[in-house]
């Protein structure tokens, strides 16, 4: 019995510099949203610390992780500006879930590869120091699933940029 083969559809040369294309404006979307985000924490860290209130002092912390977690906690429960900063509190937990990506994206040497279909596959790897020990991660963003991420980044980044628009608009009525 003859058996016929397909081949599968290969990649042609062409689609790459198309796929690497997209790849990064994917990539650029992504990094835009976190910096917007970030702008929005530091310029509300940057309010809180010229506010006096229950002796609290605002620190004003180099690295962006560390500013999210100060503003976490002036704006938490128990913090000086919890009654004011509920809405951004959850506002900012949601947008947090997402900080795994962000490193990656800014500090990962890309790598960008194209499947049978002619899809593109980001490959991301970074480097990191904990405890003076080297840490590699390797991050892989399939293009079927990038739209969802860079949607799901727009949503809640957005909320948070507005949220603590609006915190900083309250705050600045006192």
């Amino acid at each position: 019995m003859d058996a016929e083969t397909t081949a599968d559809p290969v990649a042609s040369n062409d689609q790459w510099p198309i796929a690497l294309t997209a790849a990064n404006a994917w990539r650029g979307r992504c990094l835009d949203i976190f910096a917007r985000s970030e702008a929005g924490v530091s310029e509300t860290l940057l309010m809180l610390a010229n506010m006096s209130r229950q002796g609290g002092i605002v620190k004003l912390p180099h690295l962006v992780g560390q500013r999210f977690e100060e503003l976490a906690v002036l704006i938490g429960p128990t913090g000086a500006f919890a009654s004011e900063g509920t809405a951004t509190a959850a506002a900012l937990s949601a947008f947090r879930q997402h900080e795994h990506l962000r490193s990656s994206l800014a500090h990962g040497v890309g790598k960008v590869v194209l499947d049978r279909q002619g899809n593109w596959l980001l490959v991301l790897r970074t480097l990191a120091f904990r405890s003076k020990l080297p840490q590699r991660t390797v991050l892989v963003i399939e293009q079927s699933e990038a739209d969802q991420i860079v949607k799901s980044l727009q949503t809640t980044g957005g909320r948070l940029v507005s949220e603590l628009g609006n915190l900083r608009r309250a705050l600045g009525s006192i």
